[in-house]
């Protein structure tokens, strides 16, 4: 399993899931999330709903990015930065787990 570390830390092998007891559900392909943890509700966009459908199982940040790549036309560097940034806020917002 492994220690929790901060989105900061994350590296190619770091394993990524969200957090089971979220609620969530889809509506128009796009995902609305109540945090039980803050008692916020989170609307989230077309490709945040696919990162947040792939975390639904643990996930390599190499993998993640691999499968985004190959369904968005997005370079490499601009991909991990933007999921790097979606991913702090998930993680910001007790929403994820991030993994060694």
């Amino acid at each position: 399993m492994g220690k929790y570390i901060s989105a900061t830390e994350i590296r190619d092998d770091t394993v990524l899931q969200r957090q089971s007891n979220a609620l969530f559900s889809e509506i128009d392909n796009e995902v609305v999330i109540l945090s039980k943890e803050n008692s916020e509700y989170y609307g989230i966009n077309k490709v945040g709903t696919r990162i947040w459908n792939l975390l639904a199982n643990p996930i390599s940040f190499k993998n993640l990015i691999c499968k985004l790549i190959e369904e968005y036309d997005v370079s490499k560097e601009k991909c991990i930065e933007n999921t790097l940034s979606y991913l702090k806020i998930l993680n910001d917002k007790q929403l994820i787990i991030i993994k060694e």
